[in-house]
């Protein structure tokens, strides 16, 4: 399905679309994880936008959607996401929320791996698929937002981890 080669998770495209799918959500999952990996607290808080998103907001927003689409609107689950908690994570360690995201997604993993693409969500009649395709784009964008708060916070740059092959995609 994937592989884990030099630290980047690689979609093939000859796979099913499921497969695909879900191996282009664990990608930009790794990606973010690798984005913020030895990025120093205080380097990473100094870097803001005027609106005050961070490197440290961005980790906990993403933690909180991943809950959010799969734990309460496609599982049902409690409502417990409180977007202005997410502001507040400024002053948790950034390898905590990393963490706390990882345990996240692995939780929407579980969630995922129990139904199919065309299953409804319990709430706003979504199908899975329309979920995941979400949180694809909801995560690449914000992977987006990491690349420039990181490159800003100490100088790093790169789609990829260093010596990654490349991703099997059919180029044009």
């Amino acid at each position: 399905m994937t592989e884990l080669l030099g630290g980047g998770l690689i979609p093939r495209h000859q796979l099913a679309e499921r497969e695909l799918l879900l191996a282009y959500l664990a990608r930009q999952r790794e990606l973010v994880c690798w984005k913020v990996e030895g990025l120093e607290d205080a380097r990473a808080r100094a870097v803001r936008t005027p609106t005050g998103l961070t490197a440290h907001v961005l980790v906990a927003h993403l933690t909180g959607v991943e809950r959010g689409w799969f734990v309460e609107h496609f599982a049902g689950g409690s409502e417990m996401r409180v977007r202005q908690q997410e502001f507040e994570a400024q002053e948790r360690p950034l390898a905590g929320l990393v963490a706390a995201y990882r345990a996240q997604t692995a939780i929407s993993d579980t969630i995922i791996a129990g139904a199919d693409l065309d299953a409804v969500s319990a709430r706003r009649d979504h199908t899975l698929r329309w979920v995941v395709l979400h949180m694809l784009e909801e995560t690449s964008r914000h992977l987006g937002h990491l690349d420039l708060l990181t490159e800003l916070a100490d100088g790093r740059v790169g789609e990829e981890p260093e010596g990654a092959p490349e991703s099997g995609v059919d180029e044009l």
